[in-house]
């Protein structure tokens, strides 16, 4: 082991929060404290929505839920047991962690945890720490986040490194990235990470462990998840793979949950392992990683019939996916919830009634633009997942489709307003061609429509919830309609009336338009 080691098992890098303070504990003592623990609280979403899923496997590997063997009802039976247990064994953490004792240091020499020592020879240069770490500037970008620059890289504490690692696995852009050469081989380029520009779902209970038990997937039935030997996790590998081979087919929890990385990546600590001073990230493979539905994201379908994960949007508040998150097929799209909710609908009705999802997305385009992460909250909603309340969560669509109906035509009318008032030979009738004549008034009405629509989106639901009548969603699309009615006439009684007379003239001829449609 590396006398700069950072052990990741033991060394406190995770954030949890204990009362009105929050702390920091290693691998180890998340998982045997879990049921004590209430969340996992790390700043940096695209780190958490990672490292939620190392700690679904590392709860799987010591429960026996991985069990390559176990059918659908077996997996519910003994989910049912470990619930009942309450906490996971220590004993059982303790040999596992065993096990793969030199596996999970940052620093280790031959196998630092999920880097590639190799590319200290490999690649004729660094990258810079700047590379590895989220928001801050590298090579010729500009400066988005905060005010780093390329000449004077700070160094980062070995603990949130750790962090960046794991978001760089998982959100890595695709392009230009530090050349990697092994023997005639000699590349400097990659695919994007696996979740990059996705939303991340999660269930989330009362305790940490509640919410691992309730995030470990199904084991598939088919003959996918047959191979055991395969089914390994990268620390757990016997050797590091080979990059000119290819990745492995994606077959088993491990591969699914951590198995599909396209960057390589190596940190450089400085002299006390105490900080992170430079980073590698190069390409993994030279081929992309089988495709393979990841258990945590939404996903859709192009009107040319191609599934694609749906893309995460810091402007798109999370109410209007709900029911993406309940239901197997939305319509819209063709939209289906994540996977990972097939297994919670066969948890106790008592403990399904108290979780809550919460989602990760990272706004991005796929290769080097990244706008801005985030992480929301729901209620407790999956209590009317479809198989257990169909007639509510119709309802649930039903709403949200209304709103987006009305927000619709709250855009329409005042892009349809701000083309006839610039038109000197207004008739009234010119409407705005597509994509374009947007006008300034629709992002001043979405700023306002949209979360005063929220209100009345989860309002409409608790109303619905202490009623059983079949019209009890009836009333919303007449209350968004109000809402953008509203929304209008404060946008136009902005407009002075005198000195802009042609925009209060289209302003007035286009308020028909906002209506419940």
């Amino acid at each position: 082991m590396s006398r700069r080691g950072f052990d990741l098992r033991e060394r406190p890098w995770v954030p949890v929060p204990e009362g009105s303070r929050r702390t920091r504990v290693g691998l180890r003592e998340l998982l045997v404290r879990a049921h004590e623990l209430t969340d996992v609280d790390v700043p940096l979403a695209p780190a958490a929505a990672g490292l939620w899923r190392f700690l679904y496997l590392l709860a799987a590997r010591v429960t026996g839920l991985d069990d390559a063997e176990l059918e659908v009802a077996e997996f519910d039976r003994r989910r049912g047991e470990v619930l009942e247990e309450g906490r996971f064994d220590g004993a059982e953490v303790d040999a596992y962690f065993e096990r793969y004792a030199d596996r999970f240091d940052l620093f280790d020499v031959a196998r630092p945890w999920l880097q590639d020592p190799r590319l200290v020879e490999e690649c004729p240069s660094t990258s810079g720490i700047n590379r590895l770490i989220v928001g801050r500037p590298a090579g010729n970008n500009q400066v988005w986040f905060d005010h780093h620059t390329e000449v004077e890289p700070a160094p980062v504490p070995a603990a949130e490194a750790a962090w960046h690692l794991i978001a760089a696995l998982y959100y890595g852009p695709s392009g230009r990235c530090t050349t990697r050469k092994i023997g005639p081989l000699s590349e400097g380029n990659t695919t994007a990470g696996p979740l990059r520009g996705g939303l991340s779902c999660h269930p989330v209970g009362r305790t940490v462990f509640d919410s691992l038990v309730a995030g470990i997937p199904f084991p598939d039935a088919g003959d996918s998840y047959r191979d055991r030997a395969v089914d390994l996790a990268p620390w757990e590998l016997p050797e590091l793979p080979d990059p000119r081979r290819g990745p492995v087919p994606v077959k088993g929890m491990a591969r699914e949950l951590a198995g599909r990385f396209q960057h390589a990546v190596l940190l450089t600590p400085d002299k006390t392992g105490e900080y992170v001073v430079d980073a590698t990230l190069t390409w993994a493979w030279r081929e992309k990683s089988p495709s393979a539905k990841d258990q945590y994201l939404i996903y859709q379908t192009s009107k040319k019939g191609d599934v694609y994960p749906r893309p995460a949007s810091v402007t798109r508040a999370m109410w209007r996916d709900l029911d993406a998150l309940l239901m197997h097929d939305v319509g819209e799209d063709s939209r289906s919830r994540p996977l990972v909710f097939d297994a919670v609908k066969y948890l106790p009705a008592e403990f399904v009634e108290q979780l809550r999802v919460r989602v990760f997305g990272f706004d991005q385009d796929g290769q080097t633009r990244d706008k801005r992460f985030f992480t929301r909250m729901t209620p407790s909603v999956l209590r009317w997942l479809e198989e257990r309340d169909p007639q509510f969560v119709r309802g649930i669509s039903s709403t949200r489709q209304a709103a987006e109906r009305v927000g619709s035509a709250l855009v329409y009318a005042l892009r349809c307003a701000w083309v006839q008032q610039a038109d000197p030979d207004d008739d009234g009738v010119r409407q705005p061609r597509p994509d374009k004549e947007i006008g300034p008034w629709v992002a001043a009405a979405e700023g306002r429509y949209w979360p005063q629509a929220e209100r009345v989106f989860w309002k409409t639901l608790d109303d619905a919830a202490r009623q059983t009548s079949p019209t009890r969603f009836d009333s919303a699309p007449d209350a968004f309609a109000k809402v953008a009615r509203d929304v209008y006439d404060d946008i136009a009684d902005q407009v002075d009336s005198q000195e802009h007379w042609r925009m209060t003239r289209a302003l007035a001829r286009n308020r028909y338009r906002v209506r419940a449609v």
